[in-house]
């Protein structure tokens, strides 16, 4: 099977979408070898995970154009010089006229449910070109269970294509080995203390200014709180968060050390004293899955997708409410509470493996090549 796919996500630094396209058109070549071509609007980085014998890259033509205006304009005439089997859509959107079969995958939907927490920009792309690409796609893939409900509710025309796909976790997350004592990753990053971290693009809907209050209501709780880390590139209306970081009683233990690759955010989920996660929405909550198959105690915001996520693996607390937060964090920095986190985190850890999903994905692929409709949602539309 030739398969298309936006790549787009893997130009500049990669988030939680790229890291989706590295496993997923990485396991259909690896493991089913399909050809994969990895389309994108400008120059990509390629992990070294798609480095891989099916997977090419086609040279972006010049003048670089914005993502949404070369999907609409220049991939059209591409797809249709080369025919692939079936084109997906990673970022939700699908072309206007696409001449072949297609499918759209959404992540979450919070552009439109919540468009405060994202720029004009941003949700003019998503929101625009959405609808109609829901209703030409052949199928539709829901990230999780709980973005395939708000799918439901807010698109219920999609219910005869819609399928939930679960996102996973790569092995490259695992527990530190028994040598590794954590000593190395606090003196970079923490000045050789204990952390609390969070891990993720820092903007608005993740509740970094929250985590930071119920961090600072810590002091009050114990008498030596870990330090703060706070990991992550800036997204966009950093500034307010920035500034409430920076007027902290305690700012010199707060640690901002920016974007972190993929091998430092493992060893930081590795020896965090306990992985917070305190967004408003998420699609999936792929940072809480790789804490939890790092084994690191887990405290996220109790919401559908994190709750699908977590499972029993983690404790929850409601989300904009940093008081409960701060007696969510107390709760699992005591070592009896916390060995009892890792050692639920290390029974969920092997239910979050993209192997599933990979596979999944072939069995959809393949039916909407052959025409035949994606298997009928079972979801209830709350």
């Amino acid at each position: 099977m030739n398969i298309a796919c936006d790549a787009r996500s893997l130009v500049g630094r990669h988030t939680g979408v790229a890291t989706w396209v590295t496993q997923i058109m990485g396991g259909l070549a690896r493991d089913y070898g399909h050809s994969i071509t990895l389309n994108a609007s400008k120059p990509l980085a390629l992990p070294d995970e798609l480095r891989l014998e099916g997977v090419t890259t086609p040279r972006p033509t010049t003048p670089w154009l914005p993502g949404t205006i070369w999907l609409h304009t220049r991939l059209p005439s591409w797809l249709a010089a080369r025919r692939p089997d079936v084109f997906v859509g990673s970022l939700g959107v699908v072309p206007r006229r696409c001449p072949v079969p297609a499918v759209a995958v959404v992540h979450d939907l919070t552009p439109r449910t919540h468009p405060h927490h994202h720029t004009l920009t941003n949700r003019f792309c998503f929101n625009a070109y959405l609808e109609e690409s829901l209703e030409t796609a052949g199928a539709v893939v829901a990230v999780s269970k709980a973005t395939e409900r708000v799918l439901l509710r807010l698109f219920p025309i999609v219910a005869s294509k819609l399928v939930a796909i679960d996102n996973g976790v790569s092995d490259f997350f695992s527990p530190p080995h028994p040598e590794d004592d954590g000593r190395n990753i606090r003196q970079r990053f923490s000045a050789g203390r204990p952390y609390v971290l969070h891990l993720g693009t820092i903007e608005p809907r993740k509740g970094v200014a929250d985590l930071v209050e119920a961090w600072e209501r810590l002091h009050s709780l114990r008498s030596a709180p870990p330090d703060l880390v706070v990991a992550g590139g800036l997204g966009w209306d950093t500034t307010p968060i920035i500034a409430r970081i920076q007027r902290s009683p305690y700012r010199e233990r707060i640690h901002l050390p920016g974007y972190v690759d993929r091998e430092a955010a493992r060893d930081l989920l590795r020896h965090a004293e306990v992985f917070a996660l305190a967004s408003e929405a998420e699609g999936f909550g792929l940072p809480l899955a790789e804490a939890i198959s790092c084994e690191a105690p887990s405290v996220a915001s109790d919401i559908p997708s994190l709750r699908e996520t977590g499972g029993d693996a983690a404790l929850f607390t409601p989300p904009q409410d940093p008081a409960a937060l701060a007696r969510t964090l107390h709760l699992a920095l005591q070592p009896d509470t916390a060995d009892d986190l890792r050692r639920r985190a290390a029974l969920r850890a092997p239910g979050l493996r993209w192997g599933p999903a990979i596979t999944a994905w072939n069995t959809l692929l393949a039916e909407v090549v052959a025409g035949r409709s994606p298997r009928t949602t079972d979801g209830d539309g709350e």
